[in-house]
């Protein structure tokens, strides 16, 4: 199952959100979840915008450590692998593109989130700030899988450094 996730991740986290999104529309609508003030949403826009932007800063320092890391380990002769560790094989496998393809990927979302509540906060008329609340649930879902997602790569890499 986390093979078909890792296949197209986005499309997932997403499809999770607008899920939740519609969720809790319908459950808005039959009056088991009530709008907050109207401060508290714009309050919560700004929290989920500005912990998206931090967790942006954190994974692209961890592709600046993989990248640094790349260019610094040398192989050897693919053919002599008992020579090379399994870090710089990894390095030099398939694995680390889709490891640094994911954490880009996971960059760019996060960016779209802060930035889209940003928008949000500054075009939504206040008098539909329903659309903002509804934002909220789908934003810290994708902020949830993104940092989620991330983790485990970041797992899976210290566990390739312990063996």
């Amino acid at each position: 199952m986390i093979d078909k996730y890792f296949r197209r991740p986005i499309f997932w986290d997403y499809l999770l959100s607008a899920i939740v999104i519609i969720t809790a529309l319908c459950l808005k609508n039959h009056g088991l979840i009530k709008l907050p003030k109207e401060e508290y949403v714009y309050s919560i826009i700004s929290d989920l915008s500005t912990v998206s932007l931090t967790m942006v800063g954190f994974i692209l320092t961890l592709v600046t450590v993989l990248v640094s890391f790349k260019s610094s380990s040398k192989i050897e002769q693919p053919s002599n692998s008992e020579k090379n560790s399994v870090f710089n094989i990894f390095f030099s496998s398939i694995l680390y593109f889709d490891t640094v393809r994911h954490l880009k990927n996971g960059i760019k979302s996060l960016t779209l989130i802060a930035l889209t509540g940003y928008t949000l906060k500054l075009t939504v008329d206040h008098l539909k700030y329903e659309l903002l609340f509804l934002y909220c649930f789908g934003a810290i879902v994708v902020i949830i899988m993104t940092i989620g997602r991330s983790l485990l790569i970041l797992s899976q890499i210290i566990k390739i450094q312990q063996s």
